[in-house]
């Protein structure tokens, strides 16, 4: 048995196909989220004394390899976002979680396996997603001679009534102009939810004497009078407040200003400020570098790798998810030429249908608390998948749905199989501030005859069942991530949704382990 580490191991996706080849022995797994890891542990018991680790990040790998023995493979899915001048707009300019691709490979420096496997978004190799040029490294990158390009990342769009955002970055006093996060936060939900009829009085009757009070807080700590907030506080509970939002906005948008400087401070980027003579923006021109020119050269010629992207329909996944795989051998180990890549196995297409209609005729329920299994009946016509599905298992978990509203049950009724959000009419899309602007996997009644589209947070974007009008429930979106029903969520309802839709299916998994497997 090979013994494996897998970081970042969520639930257990990627683990699980492994251990389902019979060669792959898991003895250690890294998972921060308390709930992941308790689904982890649950479906991992009388599988030896594994070692859960609790956070990568400046973990001793070395005592680990010492402790356990030689490892011989690695296997994780670091989280890692790109970020492009398109969506400069966002609350963050720099993504916490893409050092994390970096505490992988500082693990694979420190643990030495035969081999590696990393699975990431699709889009990994792509321009969006890079890395900026930090004092934290820098020395290191520029060993690598790793190609940078400059960029100006978005800091304002300009100074904000009268007051001048560089001179208060370069004399540093900003405490006089800066509201303290909590307000921030308040104000900037308040301002998201403007035009949303139904949400804004609620939110107001909720939050608006808070608001005034920290306003009032805020003011009397030698604050700069702000007249916004002076008005927001006089009209919060008022109809006149209706005409102070889009200044609101302004100011919010000032306030971010702070908190991306803050970014660029706390993660200590190499950046310089100018200010555009003509708009009056002011940016932070950095140097940034793409991850997967990062990923080919931090390990040098101790590795043979190769990389590139797959989809989970070649493995027999009732559903299409394209993920970008990194496969590594250590060159003394590598017998062949080169390492080939998963290839489309043409294996029959499965469909939603045969993944999870034979669970229609078993009862969901909104509370996470039943937890009782529910047994299977005798049924005929099993899809094959099915079958699958059930194997080691007497019955049904985590049948579990969220609750619905009156308005969400009548979209549920209004939309056929394959249509979505906008589809929709008019009047029922009314508590949504920009309709048009959508996703187009929001209230998506899925289509039986079809693989699912990629699965994520079915709760949060209302996927719906193909015949029943609800919500695809914990169990059906765990089948269509080909997790056999014997496998167990642990956690808050939301964090089980979560989880299954973080994970690798399991089949994929499967297939790449066995891709590996050839090398080694």
């Amino acid at each position: 048995m090979l013994k494996t580490v897998d970081l970042f191991a969520g639930a257990g996706g990627l683990s699980y196909g492994f251990e389902l080849t019979n060669q792959f022995l898991i003895v250690a797994a890294a998972e921060n989220n308390k709930n992941a890891s308790k689904t982890y542990v649950e479906n991992h018991k009388g599988c030896g004394d594994i070692i859960m680790i609790p956070d990568v990040r400046g973990y001793n790998f070395k005592d680990l390899a010492e402790k356990i023995g030689e490892i011989d493979v690695v296997i994780g899915g670091p989280p890692c976002q790109g970020f492009s001048n398109a969506n400069r707009q966002k609350n963050h300019i720099i993504s916490m979680n893409n050092s994390l691709v970096k505490e992988y490979f500082r693990a694979i420096k420190e643990i030495e396996p035969r081999a590696f496997v990393m699975e990431n978004v699709s889009m990994l190799s792509s321009d969006t997603h890079r890395f900026y040029d930090s004092y934290c490294d820098h020395e290191v990158i520029e060993a690598l001679g790793i190609k940078k390009r400059d960029d100006d990342l978005v800091i304002s769009e300009g100074d904000y009534d009268e007051v001048n955002l560089m001179d208060i970055f370069d004399n540093g006093n900003e405490d006089k102009y800066r509201i303290n996060d909590e307000l921030f936060q308040l104000l900037n939900v308040l301002y998201k939810n403007r035009s949303n009829e139904d949400r804004l009085p609620k939110y107001i009757k909720k939050n608006g004497q808070t608001i005034v009070r920290k306003i009032e807080q805020c003011l009397h700590e030698d604050l700069f009078k702000f007249d916004i907030l002076i008005n927001t506080a006089k009209y919060i509970h008022l109809p006149e407040l209706h005409q102070y939002f889009e200044e609101l906005g302004l100011f919010i948008k000032f306030q971010k200003s702070f908190r991306l400087r803050d970014e660029l401070i706390d993660n200590e980027i190499i950046y310089k400020f100018q200010r555009n003579p003509n708009t009056g923006a002011i940016t932070a021109t950095v140097k940034s570098y793409a991850v997967i020119d990062y990923i080919n050269k931090i390990l040098g010629d101790d590795y043979v790798i190769n990389s590139g992207e797959i989809n989970s329909l070649w493995f027999g996944v009732p559903q299409e998810r394209k993920r970008y795989i990194v496969l590594g051998v250590k060159s003394d180990e590598l017998k062949a030429e080169k390492i080939e890549m998963p290839k489309d196995r043409h294996l029959p297409v499965v469909n939603v249908g045969q993944a999870i209609m034979d669970l229609a005729v078993y009862k969901v329920t909104d509370d996470v608390g039943e937890i009782n299994e529910i047994p299977y009946i005798g049924q005929e016509n099993l899809s094959k998948y099915a079958v699958l599905m059930r194997q080691d298992s007497t019955g049904v978990n985590n049948h579990i749905v969220p609750k619905t509203r009156e308005k969400a049950k009548k979209r549920f009724e209004a939309l056929n199989e394959g249509e979505n959000f906008h589809k929709l009419s008019e009047d029922m899309k009314d508590n949504y501030a920009d309709p048009a602007r959508t996703q187009n996997s929001i209230y998506l009644k899925l289509d039986s005859l079809k693989p699912s589209g990629t699965v994520i947070n079915v709760r949060k974007s209302m996927w719906i069942h193909p015949t029943l009008n609800r919500a695809i429930s914990v169990r059906e979106a765990a089948r269509l991530q080909s997790f056999p029903d014997s496998f167990i969520f642990k956690g808050t309802k939301d964090s089980q949704y979560q989880q299954v839709g973080n994970a690798v299916p399991i089949l994929m998994a499967k297939g790449i382990a066995e891709e590996i497997l050839k090398y080694l």
